[in-house]
């Protein structure tokens, strides 16, 4: 068989025939070259018009924001690495301070200020592993939304509308599976305060896990996108008003306390439970008289009056506070679509 179609070791027809040029010289390869060379094949051609496409997706607005929400809450269904993660993280995380602070007693000066670290703490915990948590699932994604992106599959508006979305739900969710085992553990009561504390809470988490996705579009590595988040997050713990006090902060660093999205959301978290003092005769936390109090504090100060003075932290500021962290959120999420939009690390 070799040996017939010229692939033999002793055959040596192939040097003799060239049928690349046998058949370009013959009519078949004329037929098809004439066929070819006709309008509308080979030649535009006028009796055609051009090609034109009335939108630059194929797809709706509608249906692109149907179907990127859909995908993105099947993936989350999906990756139960991540989500169950962070369910449990919340419920350990939530029993483990709820057992730390077991039985503290918020009528004295130095327990005043454990709960207020305590607070800090939550905050500090919750947010960072969030944050954290947040980095590698955005990371991973990114070069599937370059990708579709560059081939006009849908609006980078759609994306991160989907990608915030679906964070609602399951961050609330695990908020609320934290605050169950850490607000009666605690010591802490009242409906009204629980809710509120939950609401402030998950929106300095969804903060937190915007900011992640920020960092993550903003950055040309996960390693630099970990680091930037740390260096802001560092800035906004050391800025807070907390450890030193609002009060005892230099005129030069104001500022930052100023800006600081950490500032509001600790404001309102600790009024929410050590500054609220409706009345007089009331047993809440905040209208309790503080005990082993330093001399540079009046005789007789409340836990209300302690975190006026020292934290600068009113209870009267609550939902303004609540407001601005909100504020922060969008602010956040406006970056992060100006990146998606208009920053791309893949380009060479």
């Amino acid at each position: 068989m070799l040996e017939v179609i010229g692939a033999g070791v002793g055959n040596s027809n192939a040097d003799e025939t060239n049928f690349v040029s046998v058949f370009k010289s013959s009519s078949n390869f004329e037929s098809l070259q004439a066929n070819l060379n006709r309008e509308g094949i080979s030649r535009p051609s006028s009796l055609i018009p051009a090609l034109e496409y009335s939108d630059k997706r194929a797809a709706t607005e509608l249906a692109q924001m149907k179907l990127l929400l859909q995908r993105f809450f099947r993936m989350y269904w999906r990756t139960a690495s991540y989500n169950l993660t962070r369910f449990g993280v919340a419920l350990v995380m939530g029993l483990l301070t709820g057992i730390t602070y077991l039985d503290t007693n918020y009528s004295s000066y130095a327990g005043v200020n454990s709960g207020m670290g305590m607070v800090f703490s939550v905050m500090g915990f919750v947010g960072v592993i969030s944050f954290n948590s947040m980095v590698p699932v955005a990371a991973k994604e990114r070069g599937v939304f370059y990708r579709e992106r560059a081939a006009q599959t849908y609006n980078a508006f759609w994306y991160f509308f989907g990608s915030g979305v679906v964070e609602i739900p399951y961050t609330f969710a695990a908020v609320l599976v934290f605050m169950a085992a850490f607000y009666p553990i605690v010591g802490f009561t009242g409906a009204y305060a629980f809710f509120t504390f939950y609401l402030i809470l998950s929106l300095y988490v969804l903060f937190q896990e915007y900011l992640a996705e920020f960092v993550v579009f903003l950055s040309p590595n996960v390693e630099i996108a970990e680091i930037l988040g740390m260096v802001v997050n560092l800035i906004t713990f050391l800025f807070s008003g907390f450890s030193p006090p609002a009060v005892a902060l230099p005129e030069g660093v104001k500022w930052i306390y100023t800006i600081n999205p950490l500032t509001y959301s600790l404001s309102a978290l600790a009024t929410v439970v050590f500054g609220d003092c409706p009345s007089d005769n009331s047993n809440a936390i905040g209208c309790r008289r503080m005990e082993n109090v330093p001399p540079a504090l009046p005789s007789g100060i409340t836990v209300k009056e302690y975190l006026e003075i020292n934290f600068l932290m009113n209870h009267s500021e609550i939902w303004r506070n609540c407001s601005i962290l909100f504020a922060f959120v969008i602010f956040v999420r406006g970056l992060t679509l100006l990146a998606m939009r208009f920053l791309n690390h893949q380009k060479k």
